[in-house]
């Protein structure tokens, strides 16, 4: 089943994301992927300002990307994100690169919530739990 994101941001490939086979260098749609994740986290109203405003940090603990096909310099293209699961202390997004509605790459990231003096895990605040409900609710119902 394709994956449906309600939020999507774009990205333009430079020329300093490519490759010597004129591709997307692999490493770099991680990098596609966190601005995917930072511009979601902006659109639900918790960006991650407000986080450290509030007394909270993450770490991310997995990242991971599979290859569907290959993007160019110069392309345009869509980073569909958004939080498909929240536990105890952490939270993961599901992300996908596509160019129009060609599926490029799909994968997670999992964030571990902490603490930022103590470094230690802290449970996943409930301000933010409902900033995640609210807005995905919201497409649900659309």
């Amino acid at each position: 089943m394709e994956e449906v994101f309600k939020f999507k941001t774009s990205v333009r490939v430079r020329y300093a994301d490519t490759d010597a086979q004129g591709h997307v260098y692999f490493a770099n749609y991680l990098i596609y992927f966190d601005i995917g994740t930072t511009d979601y986290m902006k659109a639900i109203g918790y960006s991650y300002d407000r986080l450290l405003e509030e007394g909270y940090d993450f770490f991310t603990v997995e990242a991971l990307c599979r290859y569907r096909g290959e993007a160019f310099f110069d392309e345009e293209l869509q980073v569909g994100a958004k939080i498909s699961a929240i536990g105890n202390s952490s939270f993961t997004f599901k992300l996908a690169l596509f160019r129009g509605d060609v599926l490029i790459a799909d994968g997670h990231i999992v964030n571990v919530m902490i603490d930022p003096r103590s470094k230690k895990t802290v449970r996943v605040p409930e301000a933010f739990r409902r900033a995640v409900e609210i807005f995905e609710e919201k497409y649900q119902q659309a």
